[in-house]
């Protein structure tokens, strides 16, 4: 019986030890993490951590990473060559693999953000600004009428290609102030200037989805195979 006393005694010791280690080992990892997400290839800004359930110290054991997600103020994405701030970030993170001590690979990472007009006007290359019901308004300069270098504000429905990673304006209408346009020659203006608006970026991010807001479009992004380094 004394025996099995001191057996029983030896288990709950090696438990608390054990306890105590993951948790000391979890607060070290996400201190850890968050540093080395503020690092990873989409530069985020002021991130936070959470992990996921689950023994880190079983996850670290196998050469992975428990499931994180957290916020960050904002993430660098590369649309058309132009690196551009997507803001308001929430991010989750899987499949997260250790590379070496100070390395490793997240296989996936989903983001929601808000790429502000500004900026969507920077990867357009044209004045792009919000419109009302669910719609943006785009300034195009044309030569129409006689006269030289009109500015036309194309209000439009902006639908998400997901296989083209392009923005496509649909149901375009023309809004010009103190200028009388026929809806022949608006529909011909209409074919001639609007194009759809580019969002591909680097080959392992892709845009899966978009909506309207007076902020600008909020997008949902995933990323797969992204380098992390302390």
């Amino acid at each position: 019986m004394k025996a099995l006393r001191n057996i029983l005694i030896v288990m709950l010791v090696v438990v608390a030890l054990l306890v105590g280690a993951e948790f000391g080992v979890r607060a070290l990892v996400q201190s850890q993490a968050q540093q080395g997400l503020a690092n990873a290839d989409l530069d985020l800004k002021q991130p936070t951590v959470t992990l996921a359930g689950g023994s880190v110290l079983a996850a670290l054991a196998q050469g992975r990473f428990v499931d994180v997600s957290g916020t960050a103020a904002s993430a660098t994405v590369p649309f058309e060559q132009h690196a551009v701030p997507v803001t308001a970030i929430t991010y989750q993170a899987s499949d997260i693999r250790l590379v070496s001590a100070s390395e490793a690979v997240i296989g996936r990472a989903d983001l929601t953000g808000t790429l502000g007009y500004d900026a969507l006007s920077e990867v357009a290359g044209l004045p792009v600004a919000h419109g009302n019901d669910g719609r943006v308004l785009v300034t195009y300069t044309v030569d129409i009428l006689g006269l030289n270098s009109l500015k036309i504000g194309i209000s439009a429905v902006p639908q998400l290609d997901v296989a083209e990673q392009q923005v496509d304006l649909e149901q375009s209408r023309i809004d010009v102030a103190g200028v009388a346009i026929a809806e022949t020659v608006a529909q011909q203006i209409i074919e001639r200037v609007v194009k759809p608006i580019s969002l591909a970026a680097d080959d392992n991010i892709q845009v899966t989805a978009i909506a309207v807001q007076p902020e600008g479009l909020v997008v949902d992004l995933t990323a797969t195979q992204l380098p992390v380094r302390r």
